[in-house]
């Protein structure tokens, strides 16, 4: 097997899933970069039921990538590969996709009047803008690209260890595949998370900060790595199709426990969702909802279609552009008096085609400089 098929569409459908959760953030009630008056706590749902497991599972995903990659391709050619995958979007979207966001932010939130040539250069210049609190604003950011640096380091961690101990890392697979048989499967992975929680959490919160977000390497890189030892390994996908029946019911169990937590503490109460009761929900929550959905996505090996390929290739892209997208398009809407709740899924459906025509259009204008004779 040179891929796993499958994975194609969870990947797909977890990056729109991320383009729907970044536009509840504008309705919900944490702090983003603008929000709609009407804004009410019912949109938390969608971060409370998608954001402990997704982005772990995107991470898990983009390891056992790795693994199959690793088959065809050296250590220094993977990361080569890798590195013009995630770099270049990285920094070309950090230099020209986050001022328009901080654009939003200064003239629909901040309460500024501030033109987009001069966020750009203010943020370019690492000058610091004024805030009318007195605060200021400076400095490079990554906001939402964050995965992609995140997932750079790992893959360059990784083929580092790849390069002097390939065989170490087939041996690791081998164990941990016998581990996770049976009930194993769920605990101890769900375990962990639980630890992870207990231990780092509190005393490191999530920062999207690369330099200090300790809790969050911790958990993404045992996913990522999770995925390099065992995506090779046919008998732990076997196990994650025998047991996902089990792993929905337990995930569908910590719903209402999720819901009844969110209802009496807010998302912005760290000491309630650092307590041993929240970390001993979302830690399985997390790990069977991903075992859930690939388990139950191997149904889908064998189907293949033209448009799976082509969503494969351009999601990315969308994941890139949506936030600055979405974000203008909100800003746009609360000058003409239309930005409110009923406006959440009309800005959802303009993001993704705003991110799909310029996807196309750049795809068409790579091909007519690759092939000139086509213009």
């Amino acid at each position: 097997m040179t891929r796993r098929y499958e994975l194609d569409l969870v990947r797909i459908c977890v990056f729109l899933l991320l383009i729907l959760y970044h536009a509840s953030l504008m309705y919900g009630s944490r702090a983003f970069f603008i929000k709609a008056d009407d804004s009410n706590s019912y949109f938390d749902v969608i971060y409370i039921l998608s954001h402990p497991w997704r982005m772990s599972l995107l991470f898990f995903i983009s390891g056992v990538a790795t693994a199959f990659a690793l088959e065809r391709l050296s250590p220094s050619e993977l990361r080569a590969k890798r590195s013009k995958q995630l770099l270049l979007p990285l920094i070309l979207g950090m230099c020209f996709l986050i001022p328009p966001q901080l654009y939003v932010y200064f003239n629909g939130t901040a309460g500024m009047s501030i033109n987009m040539l001069e966020v750009f250069a203010h943020y370019l210049t690492l000058n610091p803008v004024t805030l009318p609190n007195g605060e200021q604003e400076v400095g490079f950011r990554m906001e939402h690209l964050w995965y992609l640096a995140y997932l750079w380091v790992y893959t360059a961690i990784l083929v580092m260890v790849a390069a002097i101990a390939k065989p170490q890392l087939k041996a690791l697979g081998t164990w941990l595949a016998l581990q996770l048989q049976g009930y194993g499967l769920l605990f101890w992975p769900a375990t962990l998370f639980i630890l992870l929680r207990i231990t780092l959490r509190p005393v490191f919160p999530p920062t999207i900060n690369l330099v200090d977000d300790w809790y969050s390497h911790t958990l993404y890189l045992s996913c990522f790595v999770g995925g390099v030892v065992l995506g090779r390994h046919e008998e732990f996908w076997q196990q994650l199709a025998r047991m996902r029946r089990l792993a929905l019911i337990v995930a569908l169990l910590c719903v209402p426990a999720l819901l009844y937590r969110l209802s009496i503490s807010p998302l912005y109460d760290q000491d309630a969702w650092n307590s041993l009761a929240s970390n001993l929900i979302v830690g399985p929550f997390r790990w069977c909802m991903i075992v859930a959905i690939l388990g139950y996505a191997q149904k889908l090996k064998s189907w293949r279609p033209p448009v799976l390929q082509y969503l494969n290739r351009a999601i990315l892209t969308y994941y890139v552009l949506h936030q600055t997208l979405m974000l203008l398009i909100a800003y746009e809407l609360d000058r003409m008096g239309l930005f409110n709740v009923a406006s959440f899924l009309p800005i959802v459906l303009l993001t993704l085609g705003a991110s799909a025509l310029l996807y196309e259009g750049w795809r068409r204008l790579r091909m007519v400089f690759a092939h000139p004779q086509l213009a």
